[in-house]
């Protein structure tokens, strides 16, 4: 009696590697895709941040020079409109509006002339990554500045 040994994998072994390999393909995938779109949305975060803080800068400008005026220091809550991505000519972009709040002064018992204001500034703008909830993100700066004597 011969006996035979079959050599090689088996019809039903290999379909179990192909399921396996598949399944592992399409886990790396899906990370990927993920991870892009987390780094999209940190891009995105960066540039309001920066948005924001040059908007602070300009703004404690306005407060160290002593000339804001009245509608100046009673805020802005309509929103000033920026793109984060894009532009108004473009199809595809991130619009984001930049608030502040109405610029208060700070009373210290500080004997110097220098007369101190309190500045509350925020960005918002929509998370693009998940639109069916339109979930608005925003970013915050408070700080006091001087208003220096002339």
């Amino acid at each position: 009696m011969k006996r035979r040994f079959q050599s090689g994998f088996s019809f039903i072994e290999v379909m179990i590697g192909v399921v396996i390999i598949s399944v592992a393909a399409y886990g790396m995938v899906l990370s990927a895709t993920h991870a892009r779109g987390v780094l999209r949305a940190l891009a995105i975060k960066e540039r309001a941040v920066d948005e924001l803080t040059g908007y602070v800068e300009h703004m404690k400008g306005r407060i160290a020079d002593g000339n804001l005026t009245l509608s100046e220091k009673s805020g802005d809550f309509m929103g000033e409109t920026v793109f984060l991505y894009g532009d108004d000519n473009t199809n595809v972009k991130i619009p984001a509006k930049i608030y502040y709040e109405n610029i208060t002064p700070v009373y210290t018992d500080s004997v110097s002339y220098i007369d101190r204001y309190l500045l509350h500034a925020w960005i918002e703008w929509e998370d693009f990554s998940t639109p069916k909830t339109k979930f608005t993100k925003r970013a915050d700066i408070e700080m006091v500045m001087l208003e220096f004597p002339q």
